[in-house]
């Protein structure tokens, strides 16, 4: 069965591979930073799988799967390394850790996408295309995050984004004046079971878990 971790020796092997130099169980646990035993044991069970050939104490190389393997493995991990440094501006040492968590999670058409994506964006960049910089400067403003009304605490307000609810439950509330727009103020959230609020210079009494069907942006 091929792992995560397994993958992440494929990756590395790989890698090495492409340096044109042989492979030795030494170089790899240099690599990874990591005892040659543990090496040695999971060398053999890519061995055994086919994607490795090693001879005792000789070089490591890649069968013709594991060679491709080891590519996508790797593609993956460029993939959404660039999307963190590169779209969101999240640094590399960060950016590298990320992929990382999540290449191995990757399915094929997912990959195709997000290579497709950033190939867009990097020729649009490369033709100074306007959406850039202005993508770029929204990611600098900061964003209000929407939470549910059962959060807020006493005292905090928020605009209505979205409705949770089911569909009886919705149409209550819209009628009640809790509509997208709408501006909302806790009054006393000190209550377990339920929160008082001001809507349109009403008050409210709401059982907290129908409040949670209520979504919020902050607003001063």
């Amino acid at each position: 069965m091929i792992t995560a971790r397994t993958e992440d020796y494929l990756e590395e092997i790989f890698l090495l591979e492409c340096t044109g130099r042989e492979i030795t169980v030494t170089d790899l646990a240099e690599r990874l930073g990591i005892t040659k035993g543990t090496v040695t044991a999971t060398v053999q069970k890519l061995v055994e799988v086919n994607l490795l050939k090693h001879e005792r104490y000789g070089a490591l190389h890649l069968t013709r799967d594991g060679r491709q393997k080891g590519l996508m493995v790797y593609r993956r991990h460029e993939g959404l390394r660039a999307f963190f440094h590169e779209l969101l501006g999240v640094d590399r040492d960060r950016s590298s850790e990320m992929a990382c968590s999540m290449e191995h999670y990757m399915d094929t058409v997912t990959d195709e996408r997000l290579f497709a994506m950033l190939e867009f964006f990097r020729r649009s960049r490369a033709e100074r295309a306007p959406w850039v910089d202005e993508m770029f400067a929204a990611m600098e403003n900061r964003v209000d995050l929407s939470s549910p009304l059962s959060v807020l605490e006493t005292g905090q307000k928020g605009s209505v984004v979205r409705l949770s609810a089911d569909e009886a439950l919705r149409r209550k509330l819209q009628n009640l004046g809790f509509t997208t727009g709408a501006c909302i103020t806790c009054l006393d959230a000190s209550v377990e079971d339920s929160v008082t609020v001001s809507l349109d210079g009403r008050t409210f009494v709401m059982p907290r878990d129908e409040s949670a069907a209520v979504w919020l942006r902050p607003v001063a």
